[in-house]
């Protein structure tokens, strides 16, 4: 494994301490102090700056919604979170982050520190929720692999349009590192459709939502451009934008570890949301085959966002 120099070790250090300062800046309103998660680095933060995930908490409450705080590496945090249970692990790790901000500069092994705290405290709590809040919110899912892959790459693609327009919520200022602290996924985009009117922000979602969707669908890169303007058009410059953000998201997880998981994982997935929607009454959500057949699923999206107060 290759090492960074010590120089870069230290300046590495300087930027985790400065973003827990950043982030620690941040005025705590009293009034939401009922729904922080005990010891879920900066939680009361989060809840403090956006709507969008109070919505997500108070929601996630609602529905039973449970959390249980042991240590959660990354890769457990990935392979075996269910996504179908209301139950969410976290590592417990506020008071250490905390300690690290006061003391992590003293520290001879700071590096090593970072390393081994960073390794334990990448789950998002919000992305976490929000899956578990979606099952409820869209119809039943088809049985058949094929379709029902599909039907998780849509639901996958709403969570990561929500991630974006919380971090969007939140401004680039206070996302960014608390992205780099890894308490949420995106940061905010460069644009500024979040500032314009709801009607255009919402388009500009939609946007990056079916690009995501594509992604997860593999379609050839250089393909997706042309299929998001055939799927909205009259809004090619929106869609440019926004193509641009969706494909930040990771390669890796949309040709690799998505895939894979869903190979591993699907068939008691679908069990076990079928279960979940055996008292539906809606029918069931079949995805078209071919992308540029997207229609009656943006009009889902709508409401999803419209649910969370986007």
């Amino acid at each position: 494994m290759k090492k960074t120099s010590p120089t870069k070790d230290k300046m590495n250090v300087k930027k985790f301490l400065r973003d827990i300062e950043d982030v620690c800046a941040v005025p705590l309103q009293k009034s939401y102090q009922k729904w922080v998660l005990p010891e879920y680095p900066f939680d009361h933060q989060l809840l403090s700056l956006s709507s969008i995930y109070r919505k997500s908490r108070q929601t996630y409450l609602k529905i039973g919604g449970r959390f249980q705080p042991r240590v959660c590496s990354t890769m457990r945090g990935l392979s075996t979170q269910d996504l179908f249970k209301n139950e969410i692990d976290f590592t417990p790790a506020l008071s250490e982050l905390m300690w690290f901000k006061d003391y992590g500069q003293y520290v001879a092994n700071a590096t090593e520190m970072l390393e081994a705290l960073t390794s334990f405290t990448e789950i998002s709590i919000f992305h976490e929720q929000n899956h578990r809040i979606l099952w409820q919110l869209l119809p039943p899912a088809p049985k058949d692999k094929e379709s029902f892959c599909r039907y998780l790459n849509f639901a996958e693609s709403l969570v990561v349009t929500l991630d974006l327009a919380m971090a969007d919520q939140i401004g680039k200022k206070l996302s960014t590192p608390l992205e780099r602290l890894k308490v949420i996924y995106r940061p905010s985009g460069k644009d500024n459709y979040s500032e314009q009117s709801k009607e255009t922000y919402r388009n500009y979602l939609l946007a990056t939502l079916v690009t995501t969707y594509c992604a997860m669908e593999r379609i050839h890169n250089d393909d997706i451009l042309n299929a998001l303007n055939y799927v909205l058009p009259g809004q090619t410059a929106i869609n440019k934008v926004a193509y641009r953000r969706g494909m930040e998201l990771s390669e890796t997880f949309t040709q690799i570890t998505n895939p894979e998981w869903q190979a591993l994982y699907w068939k008691s997935a679908e069990t076990k949301l079928s279960h979940l929607h055996k008292k539906s009454k809606q029918p069931i959500l079949n995805l078209p085959k071919e992308v540029l057949d997207l229609d009656t699923e943006l009009d889902l999206a709508l409401k999803v966002f419209e649910f969370y107060g986007i």
